[in-house]
């Protein structure tokens, strides 16, 4: 019987939405990656800087784990929409530079995280009650792959308006 399966259905999930989103961003230049109107206002450098508040959420959620009682900040964000145009303000003056490194390193993180958890942490539905009775693989395709996949859509279709 294979070992940890639900660990590596979640890091092909992972690298998945990860090889899509970046397919939706070839061929950009940095002046393409800087133009608004891809999301509301925000640029593609904006989504990214997004995605990776959110990865860094996760990130700093899955190395705590080992205080169970502790609820990550990731899950007690009441208002998504607020935190988000937070980080946008916190994140908009940065340079595409910092925000790609950061967009990749954090990912980096962000699978090896998820290989050093094992598959009950992973799949146990009761194991930590601020998960409201989801598995923690829950937590993670809403703040990673689910949520690039949803923006790499929305980065093809801007593309298509924009005909780049």
């Amino acid at each position: 019987m294979q070992k940890d399966v639900q660990k590596q259905a979640v890091l092909e999930q992972l690298r998945r939405a990860r090889a899509n989103l970046l397919a939706a961003l070839e061929g950009l230049s940095p002046n393409d990656m800087l133009r608004p109107g891809v999301v509301g206002l925000w640029s593609i450098k904006d989504v990214l800087a997004h995605l990776t508040v959110w990865e860094s959420e996760l990130v700093t959620a899955l190395a705590r784990l080992d205080r169970p009682s502790q609820v990550p900040n990731i899950v007690q964000i009441e208002d998504v929409d607020e935190f988000n145009a937070e980080q946008y303000h916190v994140n908009a003056p940065r340079p595409l530079e910092s925000v790609l490194e950061d967009f990749h390193g954090v990912h980096k993180h962000l699978l090896r995280a998820v290989e050093a958890l094992d598959e009950r942490t992973l799949t146990d539905v009761r194991k930590f009650r601020w998960m409201e009775g989801e598995p923690l693989t829950y937590l993670i395709a809403d703040s990673a792959h689910w949520h690039e996949d949803e923006h790499a859509e929305q980065i093809r279709a801007w593309r298509t308006e924009q005909g780049l």
